[in-house]
């Protein structure tokens, strides 16, 4: 095992109950070998798949860096008995099939066999969580893309532009690097295709009324083409990539397709299939599993076995506080990293203070260091709303000033049960608690979580607030 693990803290992994995770399946098609899948109770979901440069085995891993290995490729390591940080996202395979590396959603890079780990942004606040990893021919480099768009290159691997700074219709989901290594290809949930470098364009699917969204791509041995996977099997090839069927009809109900790999020298490719991403509307046991996990966390919301609107806004704060993507639902390697994640930190190190964390949007009751309660919440979005006011939600040191125990209806709009910290701008119940900063510069949380601090004290006045 090769050094370089960015992302990761030694110690025991949690043991807790989460929402039990299905077999995962591995498909073939066209040429592909057939070579089968984890199997057993230990497998998990997987989150990522990866070829050897023979086409002619393949690896898996789970979100956890558990490994996988198959066919001719050789089992080098992996990062199960890790503390990470941020679940594992994507793997790649070595020049030779003699290694891999892993990475997490936060950049972290780990490098096995003959891997060589080239660099990392698992110390850098990243504006998105990393989703997808590509290698140069000769090894000695690789990129990593962010949901955004954002490249990061390492080693002997070259930036060739990104989507950074492109407002994106829908999220990228991955990546993939020509033959050359001079360029690469950037591919969205929608399935638009974003082409750097010597990459060519060779068509995608944004203009389809897709059933289910795209996952991720594999480009085909001459560079010339390419193929998308989509999360309900379906299979689109491009260029002088040949269609070699889809998954749509051998999924197992309560899968989907998470990752695609072709089979170099076959004309073929490989589907891995997992758990579907658990969110509003599911119910039963295992949904009472993750919430109660939640709260053990911190992350305040009901136990009560409905994925609800409530528990969407605690999915919300716990993917804000690990840097996830903020989508309200958690995938398969977000229920196996709630199971070992740790509980977040205020700033502060001793009394009992509220803070509002605008970066991550999030606040957090702290005790001595420890953080009692955890909740979403919404900030000033910074847009201008009036002649010379702008939505901004004052920083620093302030305490709870005075309250209203009922609903205050202001020039701005309507405010349940607010406890203001200094003027106008108050912590406040609101219907409305996106993912993203959205108000005037209060500070919104959800009626239920509103209710919640009153009825526990948690914002009495008096109460010191830091709002950084």
């Amino acid at each position: 095992m090769a050094a370089g693990f960015a992302g990761a803290t030694p110690g025991p992994a949690a043991a807790q109950t989460v929402v039990p995770t299905a077999l995962s399946t591995v498909l073939a098609f066209a040429g592909a070998p057939t070579l089968g899948g984890p199997t057993g109770p230990e497998a998990g979901s997987v989150v990522s798949l990866a070829a050897t440069p023979s086409g002619q085995g393949y690896w898996v891993t789970r979100g956890d860096g558990a490994v996988f290995s198959f066919g001719n490729a050789p089992f080098a390591g992996g990062g199960s008995a890790l503390r990470l940080r941020q679940p594992v996202v994507a793997m790649v395979s070595s020049r030779t099939g003699q290694g891999y590396w892993l990475a997490s959603s936060d950049g972290g890079i780990f490098a096995f066999g003959d891997a060589v780990f080239a660099g990392s942004t698992g110390s850098i606040r990243l504006n998105q969580p990393v989703v997808g990893m590509a290698r140069t021919p000769s090894g000695g480099g690789y990129w990593l893309v962010a949901r955004d768009g954002g490249i990061f290159a390492f080693g002997d691997a070259v930036f060739y532009g990104s989507t950074g700074a492109i407002r994106l219709n829908r999220p990228i989901v991955g990546m993939a690097a020509t033959p050359s290594g001079a360029g690469y290809w950037l591919v969205a949930a929608d399935g638009g295709v974003f082409a750097f470098g010597d990459a060519l364009y060779h068509g995608g699917t944004a203009s389809l009324a897709l059933a289910r969204p795209i996952v991720g791509m594999a480009p085909s041995s001459s560079g010339a083409g390419y193929w998308m996977a989509a999360a309900d099997g379906g299979v689109f090839s491009f260029g002088d990539a040949p269609f070699g069927g889809d998954g749509r009809s051998a999924l197992a109900p309560g899968s989907q397709v998470v990752a695609i790999a072709a089979a170099t020298g076959t004309g073929g490719y490989w589907l891995a299939a997992a758990d579907r991403p658990v969110g509003s509307g599911a119910v039963g046991p295992g949904i009472e599993g993750i919430q109660r996990r939640l709260s053990e966390l911190g992350f305040w919301g009901p136990v009560d076995g409905t994925f609800g609107a409530l528990t969407t806004q605690q999915v919300y704060a716990f993917q804000k506080a690990n840097n996830l993507p903020r989508d309200g639902v958690l995938s398969a390697e977000e229920v196996e990293f709630l199971g070992r994640a740790d509980r977040p930190r205020p700033r502060s190190t001793s009394g009992f203070v509220a803070e509002v964390d605008k970066a991550r949007q999030l606040l957090i009751i702290g005790r001595d260091g420890y953080a009692e309660h955890v909740f979403n919440v919404s900030t000033g979005n910074g847009a201008r709303y009036a002649p010379g006011a702008v939505a901004i939600t004052p920083e620093g040191r302030f305490r709870i000033q005075r309250q209203i125990n009922g609903l205050r209806i202001s020039a701005l709009g309507a405010l349940f049960r607010p406890k203001y910290f200094t003027g106008g701008y108050a912590i406040h119940g609101s219907p409305s608690i996106p993912p993203f900063p959205a108000s005037h510069g209060c500070v919104r949380v959800s009626n239920g979580a509103i209710d919640y601090i009153w009825a526990n004290r948690l914002l009495e006045v008096g109460m010191d607030l830091w709002v950084y």
